[in-house]
């Protein structure tokens, strides 16, 4: 029997399976990561990349590694080298200098030989621990981590699934089978959304084909420097929000504070340069429905009535807000009676416990994490618990 089995490979599992092998010195033996895809970060890169992500969002301080000091370690053994690129004010790196910490990180710490491929099935309790079955047998593990995040569930608008029901080329950037780099030409691209995965993907088909996208946004750009006030990093913001025992008003501040649908300044800039060149169109409205012609084309109708004509559109609407882990948590929850908010999502204690020998991380544990759950830091939060643990 495991000591920890983490349910997850991307962002959070990788950062947690090195920050408790060694930092919490639990043996490599007795610890596995059950991913279902053959790569640590394997999904979070492809996402990465299909959307052009030049630089993160995040600081230089939020990276995998459990020293908020590593990346800037990792810049200076690399100086002289164009890999090591970073943006002001608060040096964000780029991506792929990011990936190249992350290919050390696991390369270094041998991350890559905790892994296991496979896709939890379902959930069972038995005596010390719990047994994970999968498609190719069962796992058991004295504690389990729940690491998965939202990436497999993308935002799909009513309108979008009527239209790709009929046979439209419609995309979500987020698709599983999505690779933007693989699109065939096209005449006219729409891209639908309002923040940065919006924008990052509008200027990475640009860059394919001048003068043939169109980034139709509900809002006008709104502008922050990350998806939420840095203050929710430390005690400044957490303080009251963990003092405060009531969920649905947590669950109301993480919704209020996050900066949903707005881009960094340098994302921004680039978008108006873009646009002011002629070579991207930006448009406000929303669409209500839309309809493929008898040409074959997509006829998108808009709330104010206009109607657009696009032989392609790209979704950049993000995740759904439900809850992830499908019918395994659901089943989970369901026979052993976890606990819920009213929002769906698990309420669990200050070692992000949410039964006996389960704990979350991720999207699963911000009503206890907050509103940096999701994110990059969010793992070394998370980890920082369950080192505890």
């Amino acid at each position: 029997m495991l000591d920890w089995l983490i349910i997850g490979g991307g962002v959070h599992g990788t950062a947690i399976s090195h920050a408790l092998t060694v930092r919490a010195g639990v043996p490599r033996d007795r610890l596995r990561v059950l991913d279902p895809y053959h790569k640590p970060l394997a999904r979070w890169t492809a996402l990465a990349v299909n959307t052009g992500m030049e630089f993160l969002r995040s600081p230089l301080a939020h990276q995998l590694h459990f020293d908020p000091f590593s990346l800037r370690f990792f810049a200076q053994i690399q100086q002289g080298k164009s890999l090591a690129r970073f943006i002001p004010q608060y040096s964000r790196p780029s991506f792929d200098f990011f990936q190249a910490h992350c290919a050390w990180l696991i390369e270094h710490y041998h991350l890559d030989t905790l892994r296991i491929t496979g896709r939890a099935e379902r959930l069972d309790r038995i005596h010390n621990g719990w047994r994970v079955e999968t498609a190719d047998g069962s796992l058991e593990a004295r504690r389990v981590v729940l690491a998965m995040g939202a990436t497999e569930q993308p935002y799909w608008p009513t309108w979008a699934i009527n239209l790709r029901n009929a046979g439209a080329r419609i995309h979500h950037i987020f698709d599983m089978d999505f690779v933007r780099e693989n699109l065939l030409s096209w005449s006219q691209a729409t891209i639908i959304g309002g923040g940065i995965t919006a924008a990052q993907t509008a200027l990475a088909m640009t860059d394919q084909q001048p003068g043939t996208v169109k980034l139709l946004m509900r809002h006008p750009v709104r502008i922050a420097h990350f998806d939420s006030d840095p203050c929710w990093v430390t005690s400044i913001c957490l303080t009251q929000f963990h003092q405060d025992r009531d969920f649905d008003r947590r669950r109301a501040i993480i919704k209020q504070v996050r900066n949903r649908g707005s881009m960094p300044p340098d994302v921004a800039a680039h978008l108006e340069k873009a646009v002011q060149s002629g070579f991207l169109y930006q448009q406000s409205g929303e669409v209500e429905n839309g309809f493929v012609d008898e040409q074959g084309q997509i006829q998108l109708h808009l709330l104010n009535g206009e109607v657009l004509k696009t032989d392609l559109v790209i979704l950049a609407t993000g995740f759904e807000s439900m809850r992830p882990g499908g019918a395994f948590i659901d089943d989970a929850i369901n026979e052993y009676d976890l606990p819920l908010a009213a929002c769906g999502y698990p309420i669990v204690d200050e070692l992000l416990c949410w039964s006996p020998g389960i704990y979350v991380s991720g999207p699963l544990a911000e009503l206890e994490i907050g509103p940096v759950s999701r994110n990059i830091i969010g793992s070394r939060l998370a980890a920082e618990r369950l080192r505890s643990a």
